[in-house]
């Protein structure tokens, strides 16, 4: 009488020795858990500075501190002056020199960053303002008249529109220059720039 063959996996499994419940928890319990979604940064806390203008109803964003210790902070163009005047005249923070205005290129947007100084306390702030889709930024040279330069260097080279200035105009180029040299995007493309060329 034959014997019906066995199907060779068959044998396999028999000749597998079978796992101990308690092991097989063991091993789904050592699977790696699914990653859990990142949670978004904490917004930095208003500095010294920014708690005062947040007490006198002026709207900005905290930054933080950068790396050397000042305070930071984001001011809409809309509020700038505004919040240029307080930091200017209330006694707590008296900052009557403006230091620098830069600009800054983030490629897909220009950045406009004031450094100012306190004569009396001794204390630093920076004061960014982000520019419009038109590049433009509200001029500070109601408040502090020294921005007057800067802001037309910063117009020069990274072609930030300050309005209101009195004489907004290149300051280190050419007049008929065409571009801002200073910008990711800027192109040598002026058919007078021959002098390079051998």
């Amino acid at each position: 009488m034959s014997e019906t063959p066995q199907n060779p996996s068959d044998q396999d499994q028999a000749s597998e020795p079978k796992q101990p419940e308690h092991r097989k928890e063991h091993a789904e319990s050592a699977k790696p858990a699914p990653k859990a979604e990142e949670e978004a940064p904490t917004p930095p806390e208003p500095g010294k500075f920014g708690q005062m203008l947040r007490e006198a109803g002026l709207p900005f964003t905290p930054l933080g501190e950068a790396s050397n210790g000042m305070e930071m902070i984001e001011v809409l163009s809309e509020h700038l002056l505004d919040v240029g005047r307080f930091l200017r005249d209330d006694p707590r923070c008296r900052f009557d020199l403006l230091l620098s205005v830069s600009g800054i290129d983030m490629k897909d947007y220009r950045m406009s960053v004031v450094h100012l100084y306190s004569l009396y306390t001794h204390e630093t702030l920076v004061v960014k303002t982000k520019a419009d889709g038109e590049e433009k930024v509200q001029t500070l040279t109601p408040v502090w008249p020294a921005a007057d330069w800067h802001e037309r260097e910063s117009f020069d080279l990274m072609g930030i529109v300050y309005e209101g200035h009195p004489d907004l105009r290149r300051i280190l180029m050419p007049i008929d220059w065409i571009g801002h040299p200073l910008r990711k995007d800027y192109v040598e493309n002026d058919p007078r720039l021959v002098w390079n060329r051998r």
